[in-house]
């Protein structure tokens, strides 16, 4: 970059902070221009390298009565072709003699494709658009940070092979051809380091057959999977990838283990007993090839279906906190082994899905529709654990009963203890095989949930105290595990209570 281009870049970040005291910075400089913008720079968020930006736009106004002829529009291109204009529908780098009617408008199209470097830390592309009226010119500044990464398009991890994945830069799944995203074939094992980014184009998966390790081993080297898309339209935004799926083999036995991790924007977060190869249900049926997944202080968060979906698996989750889907929270369906230990399942929806079903669904049966509309049902036991947790949601039942066997518990085996439940007592009862000292629809009180903030409230750490606003999940339990999903030590009392142990992932300090 010349001594020039980095003045002029310099010059960019000035205008922006002083934009914060002088409103004026971006608007007309000169009356007989008659022009004005709606910013003076127009910024792109990360974009990755070789992947086109998302569109952005800006608009030129004329406030003036009479019509407007602007002699010339024009991208400077200061760092070669990477950024394209559109003016009102029409692509290119100059237009001549564009007029705006009087008190009207045009809009500026811009899109960026950022050209790969040798650099690991985001950088800096800039560019101009600048404006002529006579011997007038204004400009609008253009920045976008760019981001090398590891693109992985279509990726097949071959049986026999390991290979390890590093946190030196962001890691791109991709789709390509027939394979839409990356396989790890039975045999075959991914690790990710601790302070990876996984980051998935629309409609890319992680697809596991073998073996993955996503392990770190606290919050400051967490490894997130995510949607491509860091624009500030697209955090948090439900389905921008399908999930991380388990397949069912008949050779191998898939395993999944996650340790601090967080698994955001997806369709599925984790996805465990599906096949590649057979839509069939007897082939799902069975103990030996279920899917093993390991689930230790993480979260799942704002799925479009379900955050854990488990189809005739084999899923343990400890410590870990799982909000915010469009159906069932956790799925578990077509029987399976299921053990969740001091976690909290929260759901009450969010502006991208509603919340209709219930947080959890327990199951032992699955019906296929036959050609004639009738349906054929295929049982398999069900082993579901609950200790410690959290079942909690905007509807009035947040648990989904479904016995093939109605109350022969003999197929369906549910354990709940020392849980915080939003269901009828009543109704659990008939269908849990143990039922010990659990709580009943009563708040948790959260301390802030609308902000993600799970912590038991306990009148102290609340925002706005109030007198009486104690979480009953505090110091209800008489075990737990020794720490919980930030690493606090457990127990911490708070209460008299002969019971030190908090119910959910957090323990209150």
């Amino acid at each position: 970059m010349t001594v020039a281009k980095i003045l002029r870049f310099f010059l960019v970040m000035s205008c922006s902070a002083v934009l914060v005291f002088f409103s004026n910075c971006k608007k007309d400089v000169a009356g007989a221009s008659r022009l004005s913008f709606s910013t003076d720079t127009l910024t792109f968020d990360t974009v990755f390298t070789t992947l086109g930006s998302t569109t952005q736009y800006f608009k030129v106004f004329n406030h003036s009565k009479q019509p407007l002829t602007i002699n010339n529009i024009k991208l400077q291109q200061l760092q070669g072709t990477q950024y394209r204009m559109n003016v009102d529908g029409t692509p290119g780098t100059s237009f001549a003699n564009i007029q705006i009617p009087g008190r009207d408008s045009i809009y500026i199209f811009v899109e960026v494709t950022v050209n790969p470097n040798s650099t690991s830390t985001p950088f800096v592309i800039i560019d101009n658009v600048n404006f002529t009226i006579g011997n007038k010119t204004q400009t609008v500044f253009l920045q976008a940070f760019g981001q090398n990464a590891h693109f992985h398009y279509g990726k097949d991890i071959k049986s026999g092979q390991s290979e390890t994945w590093t946190n030196d830069l962001p890691h791109v799944i991709m789709s390509n051809g027939n394979l839409p995203g990356v396989v790890v074939e039975c045999g075959a094992t991914l690790n990710i380091n601790p302070g990876c980014k996984i980051l998935f184009q629309s409609g890319s998966a992680l697809f596991v057959e073998g073996t993955l390790n996503a392990i770190a081993h606290d919050w400051h080297d967490s490894i997130v999977f995510r949607g491509v898309r860091l624009e500030q339209y697209y955090q948090d935004q439900p389905g921008q990838w399908f999930g991380i799926a388990f397949l069912r083999s008949n050779t191998c036995v898939a395993q999944g283990n996650f340790d601090h991790c967080v698994i955001n924007e997806s369709q599925y977060g984790i996805y465990a007993g599906g096949s590649a190869f057979s839509s069939n249900a007897t082939d799902f049926q069975g103990s030996a090839q279920r899917p093993v997944v390991n689930i230790k202080q993480s979260i799942v968060e704002n799925a479009q279906y379900n955050a854990v979906y488990g189809f005739n698996a084999n899923i343990t989750a400890q410590n870990s906190l799982f909000f915010s889907a469009g159906d069932y929270l956790i799925k578990l369906a077509l029987g399976g082994e299921y053990n969740f230990s001091n976690c909290t399942m929260y759901n009450v929806g969010n502006s991208s899905v509603n919340h209709q079903t219930p947080v959890v669904l327990l199951s032992n049966v699955v019906a296929v529709t036959q050609a004639d509309n009738s349906n054929l049902f295929y049982p398999e036991p069900l082993i579901s654990n609950f200790n410690n947790c959290i079942i909690y949601g905007s509807l009035p039942n947040e648990i989904t009963f479904a016995n093939f066997d109605n109350t022969d518990l003999a197929r369906f085996s549910n354990s709940f203890n020392y849980c915080l439940m939003k269901t009828p007592g009543d109704t659990l009862a008939m269908f849990a095989k143990v039922n010990t000292k659990n709580l009943f629809n009563q708040d948790p009180l959260f301390v802030n949930s609308g902000a993600n903030n799970f912590m038991l409230s306990d009148s102290t750490n609340n925002s706005n105290p109030v007198s009486g606003y104690f979480s009953p999940a505090i110091d209800y339990c008489p075990t737990g595990l020794p720490t919980d999903i930030f690493g606090h030590p457990r127990p911490f009392s708070k209460t008299s209570n002969p019971y030190k142990f908090d119910i959910g992932a957090i323990e209150t300090p």
